[in-house]
């Protein structure tokens, strides 16, 4: 993207062992260069994320957490924003298109939900014009190199749930945060939600990108039905839970491969040509980079 001089501020809670309560980093390089302030909030004190909040053009939601979090302090965040006229608000979604998803197919979608009914109730009583605009770039890229999503490299197959027909969108973080930052600066209105990918796959295609690349064969594997897989997570569920305040136990892990499996996420349309300069990265360096390490071992 081009270059543009823009001022970050990077909320960090109060506390943390990275910045020290009360303190707060500044890195320009030059007057063109982007400048980024970490500023320390008590997450917890509304006059505080008000004061975070001021000024801003936008603000970009990277909470992640349960309900307390992804619905309580983002709607309070959100506030915070609208008391302060920013323009724009990003929520934390960063995924596939889950507003199309039967209800309880994904725990941490199903909050996501709650929070967009909750931030319409708010923008809608407070009569705010900000923007609340999601970005769905389905999952990460990086995701497929760790072995256990869709390339099994020691066991050389492509492994999927239900059909092997079925597309998934996949997005690098770089690219998923250029697409932000951009959305972010943009000074025209922005829609509800946009769609982008640095690869659509299925796990059909997934076997040809693993021939090219690595010149070898792997074989296509069903691991389960779609039924069967719901089922699996139902008692997953049940019986392995995993901790309370645990964001990711192996149930809700599963609800995302449940999720893509399904289908119904794929976006009509792609926004990758919406701004200028991003160079959008396929699945290839990522395949190549996992297998070598795979063979290396």
């Amino acid at each position: 993207m081009e270059g543009r001089a823009v001022l970050v501020r990077g909320l960090v809670r109060k506390g943390g062992e990275h910045v020290p309560s009360g303190s707060s980093e500044s890195h320009p390089k030059s007057a063109s260069e982007q400048q980024l302030i970490l500023e320390p909030v008590d997450y917890g004190s509304d006059d505080d994320l008000r004061r975070v909040c001021a000024g801003a053009q936008c603000v970009v939601s990277t909470l992640q957490g349960l309900e307390d979090v992804i619905v309580g302090v983002q709607s309070r965040l959100l506030e915070a924003a609208i008391a302060n006229k920013v323009r724009r608000f990003i929520p934390t979604d960063y995924s596939i298109d889950f507003t199309k998803l039967p209800a309880g197919s994904n725990r941490n979608f199903d909050l996501r939900l709650q929070f967009h009914a909750a931030a319409d109730r708010i923008i809608q009583q407070s009569k705010s014009s900000i923007e609340l605009t999601s970005i769905y770039q389905g999952a990460f890229t990086e995701l497929l190199g760790t072995g256990w999503v869709v390339f099994d490299y020691k066991k050389r197959r492509i492994t999927y749930f239900g059909s092997p027909d079925t597309v998934a969108q996949y997005t690098t973080w770089k690219n998923t945060a250029e697409f932000a930052a951009a959305v972010a600066m943009d000074p025209n209105p922005t829609p509800r939600s946009l769609f982008i990918a640095g690869q659509r796959l299925s796990a059909k295609e997934a076997q040809q990108v693993a021939k090219r690349v690595t010149g070898i064969d792997f074989a296509l594997k069903r691991v389960m039905p779609i039924g069967m897989l719901r089922g699996v997570i139902a008692l997953m569920k049940t019986f392995k839970p995993g901790k309370k305040d645990q964001v990711m136990p192996l149930w809700v892990q599963m609800q995302y491969g449940y999720c893509m499996a399904l289908g119904l996420s794929s976006p009509p349309h792609l926004d990758n040509d919406r701004y200028r300069g991003i160079q959008w990265t396929g699945v290839d360096d990522v395949v190549r980079k996992a297998f070598d390490e795979a063979e290396a071992k």
